[in-house]
């Protein structure tokens, strides 16, 4: 909506005169509908406004230190070695893989990044190979009754 500019009335678009004082309005502009941006000094009016340069306005900061890549080692590829073969040994083969995962957490133990995972290598592997004992022995009946059936 536009305004009178003599009494203030608001005006629909495309009146001649205004309602309210009978007013004859101006002609509206011919060029674009929007307002040319204002000019900025060392720029020509109606060229388009240039980016600015990074280098020349925006310094670099320094950033934060940059920290020594670390690298896996053997003893780490042991431990997820150990670790996999003590999980997979409860379901196959616990003869074989009980006793590698234990010896490769083991060897995983000294490595700088994995110490939790070889020590939970190690706890599943000891617990496994201690519960495969007790069940072979359990089967040759060589565990003593109130060991398989309670003491009560």
């Amino acid at each position: 909506m536009n305004l009178c500019p003599h009494c203030g009335a608001s005006l629909p678009p495309g009146q001649p005169a205004c309602p309210r004082c009978g007013a004859p309005l101006p002609p509206p502009p011919a060029g674009p509908a929007y307002a040319q941006p204002p000019a900025f000094p060392g720029r020509p009016q109606g060229s388009p406004p240039q980016p600015p340069q990074p280098a020349a306005f925006y310094p670099r900061l320094p950033g934060p230190p940059l920290l020594p890549r670390k690298t896996f080692t053997w003893m780490d590829v042991c431990t997820v070695l150990g670790f996999v073969a003590s999980i997979v040994g409860y379901f196959y083969t616990s003869i074989i893989l009980l006793p590698l995962g234990l010896a490769s957490s083991i060897v995983g133990f000294r490595g700088d990044k994995t110490k939790g995972l070889a020590v939970a290598g190690i706890v599943i592997s000891v617990i496994g190979l201690l519960i495969r004992l007790m069940v072979v022995l359990y089967e040759n009946d060589l565990l003593p009754y109130w060991v398989t059936s309670g003491l009560w």
